[in-house]
């Protein structure tokens, strides 16, 4: 019997953690988008050096976002966990190196990343398609 409460409590756990992903993806995609300044994010983006064409990567980056939180909704895999894992660590690496004003600020947009990859390596562990 303990091992099946085990079972059950790593199962919500798995979902829980799936969610949130889902939450964390559509969320980005959406503020993203919508109600960030969009001149603050391309200045950003032009920071990293993508200066051609701005607009197309910060409106690409959104889709991407945007599919990341369907496919976390509807079509989770080990795969998918370890595509998330990997575009975060790039990500997290080119904001460390071409913004790092970022590793200093009070709400961690960075340093919160290692929540979040540890998530994910919880998620790839379950190995749940």
């Amino acid at each position: 019997m303990n091992e099946s409460l085990s079972e059950q409590k790593l199962n919500q756990l798995y979902w829980l953690m799936r969610l949130s992903m889902t939450f964390i993806w559509l969320w980005t995609a959406i503020t993203s988008w919508y109600f960030y300044p969009h001149e603050e994010s391309l200045g950003w983006l032009r920071q990293v050096g993508l200066i051609d064409h701005a607009t197309f990567w910060l409106a690409s980056a959104c889709l991407f976002d945007l599919f990341m939180g369907i496919a976390s909704a509807f079509f989770a895999s080990k795969k998918l966990w370890q595509i998330q894992f990997a575009f975060i660590v790039f990500y997290t690496l080119a904001i460390i190196i071409y913004l790092p004003e970022f590793l200093f600020h009070p709400f961690g947009p960075i340093t919160k990343n290692i929540t979040v990859l540890a998530c994910l390596v919880f998620l790839i562990s379950m190995g749940k398609r």
